[in-house]
């Protein structure tokens, strides 16, 4: 079955608590709201730094911000974010990215057509919409 990993569902409260918040929030604050571990949340917090979708300024009033605007931060943005390259099977796009049997594969075209359909359907997601 497809399944989102829990860091990746985390990782959506973690960007819809920042969406909806009017300041900045720290790691402290986000575990306390939802319930996730602080220092799972640490882990989740630099995978969406690295990837620019927030950004954290320190200090006393420091904290985690979005930096993509919430009308064009896609489910399939923060699923690449988290997990890496999305994909149903390797050949389109999973983990590993190919496949060694790509050559006598009788259902990648197929599994490609889902896959692009899955794809699209997580790009019209928008974080404003959950």
């Amino acid at each position: 079955m497809f399944q989102l990993r829990h860091e990746t569902d985390y990782a959506i409260q973690f960007l819809n608590l920042l969406a909806k918040s009017k300041k900045q929030l720290s790691l402290n604050d986000v575990a306390n709201r939802t319930g996730v571990s602080f220092l799972f949340l640490q882990k989740i917090a630099r995978k969406l730094r690295m990837s620019g979708l927030v950004k954290a300024e320190q200090g006393v009033n420091g904290g985690y911000s979005l930096v993509v605007p919430v009308k064009s931060l896609s489910l399939k943005d923060i699923i690449k974010a988290v997990e890496g390259k999305c994909g149903l099977v390797d050949c389109c796009g999973g983990a590993n990215g190919d496949c060694n049997k790509k050559t006598s594969c009788q259902v990648k075209r197929m599994m490609g057509k889902v896959n692009k359909e899955i794809m699209k359907i997580l790009d019209d997601v928008k974080l404003v919409d959950m």
